[in-house]
């Protein structure tokens, strides 16, 4: 799925953080706009002037040169909060998160209750991956605003990312319930129900984000992803064309048709996306992974070797890239470099069952069956419930001579519902 999509308080909201590629999407309109200058204008007409320039520029995608029009006002006034709060909008917007916080505190340094100054810079900090902090600039945004729509989603955002996946749907619910036009509450919610296999319920929230805004980019990718999930690849694709559509510099997207289209058995049309997101997003490490995948299916080897690689430089613990790495080292004849990448996979991803599976059953087939009985070993104390473990180790400590200890083991994997261990209690003296 698509990352939960934060919103932080510009003249008119736009996307930002929540993206996975971290690509622009197109303006969300006023379906959340509010009042966020809190304060009135300076009565200085210079400055407001300038402030109505630094606006105007923001609109038009001039985010430097509504700094330099911020950065004027603050020359005049500085302590005129609303010029830091805009200036932050225009930092966050940019990637500048620092300076962006920065400015926040200013905001807030001056007008203690700016509510739109702390939901922004919970947005920021959210970004940073601070979701702790970022509630608590939430709750103070709230406390300040109670109807603050757009601040009890973004808390529900932050509460998922923190796993609290109950009160981040009450969050989303709350914020509908205050502005049941809010695009961005309901795309959040979709998200979370997917997340949680609602995948009929979360079809229908994404419906109404694009019933509200029929131009959200973000809301068809996601639809597009929940119906890929449900087998309707056909479907996921159209609503990949829509999202391009609005937003060309989507590589996520592209990543995601590529995978519908491999479905769909169009490897040809798969490798054209799969190509355009890597051409976006030089980072965007699923793209590689999901390329490399494709590449290995279709048999070029090299290929494949040289996408899992790059994966794994942008994402060092991904898992997916090691496994898939492991197999095509194996089917190359590359024993020992499949064994190394598992034992590279164990030291930087977090435990996985297949990685020590897998490390345990290459050494088996080299015929270092005590090594294959450690790495199951190894395995067990990590997931001392997995079933295959103990399969694997009875086999290598069955091979080292040792047939108590496999039929130990052989009898809990099949407690534990290894089929294939119940064939092999017979040579325990069992029927």
């Amino acid at each position: 799925m698509d990352k939960w999509i934060v919103y932080i308080l510009l003249a008119v909201c736009l996307p930002s953080y929540g993206q996975a590629n971290g690509n622009k999407q197109v303006k969300q309109g006023t379906d959340s706009l509010q009042n966020d200058t809190v304060m009135p204008y300076s009565v200085d007409s210079l400055v407001h002037t300038y402030m109505e320039s630094g606006r105007v520029k923001s609109e038009n995608g001039d985010k430097l040169g509504a700094i330099a029009e911020y950065n004027k006002v603050i020359e005049i006034d500085s302590n005129y909060a609303v010029a830091y709060y805009k200036r932050g909008n225009q930092n966050a917007d940019l990637g500048k998160n620092e300076d962006a916080i920065t400015d926040y505190n200013k905001a807030i340094e001056i007008n203690p209750d700016y509510a739109f100054a702390y939901s922004n810079r919970g947005t920021v900090k959210a970004a940073l991956g601070d979701h702790t902090g970022a509630i608590t600039d939430y709750n103070k945004a709230i406390e300040i605003k109670p109807d603050f729509a757009l601040a009890y989603s973004n808390r529900g955002k932050a509460k998922a990312d923190l796993g609290n996946n109950a009160e981040a749907l009450i969050d989303c619910n709350i914020a509908i319930k205050i502005n049941s036009h809010l695009a961005i509450a309901y795309i959040n919610r979709a998200t979370l129900k997917a997340d949680l296999g609602n995948y009929i319920e979360s079809v229908i929230d994404y419906d109404k984000a694009i019933e509200i805004n029929p131009n959200y980019a973000i809301a068809y990718s996601g639809r597009g992803t929940v119906k890929s999930a449900l087998g309707n690849n056909v479907g996921a694709i159209m609503d990949y064309d829509k999202a391009v559509d609005i937003n060309p510099n989507y590589a996520t997207v592209y990543s995601n048709r590529g995978k519908s289209h491999t479905a769909l058995g169009n490897n040809d049309k798969a490798l054209i996306d799969y190509n355009k997101a890597v051409e976006v997003d030089p980072y965007l490490a699923i793209a590689y992974y999901n390329r490399g995948n494709l590449k290995a299916e279709i048999g070029d080897m090299k290929g494949a070797l040289a996408d899992y690689n790059k994966t794994l430089k942008i994402k060092p613990d991904h898992i997916g890239s090691y496994i898939n790495l492991g197999v095509l080292k194996y089917k190359m004849g590359d024993y020992e470099g499949e064994i190394a990448i598992y034992r590279l996979a164990i030291k930087n991803c977090s435990p996985d069952a297949d990685l020590y599976n897998n490390l345990g059953r290459a050494l088996y087939d080299l015929k270092r069956f005590k090594e294959a009985a450690e790495a199951y070993g190894e395995g067990i104390k990590a997931f001392p419930s997995d079933g295959k473990l103990y399969y694997g180790r009875g086999l290598a400590r069955n091979q080292s001579g040792d047939k108590n200890g496999a039929c130990e083991d052989w009898h809990r994997s099949s407690e534990l519902g290894c089929l294939q261990a119940n064939a092999l209690l017979p040579l325990c003296g069992e029927k």
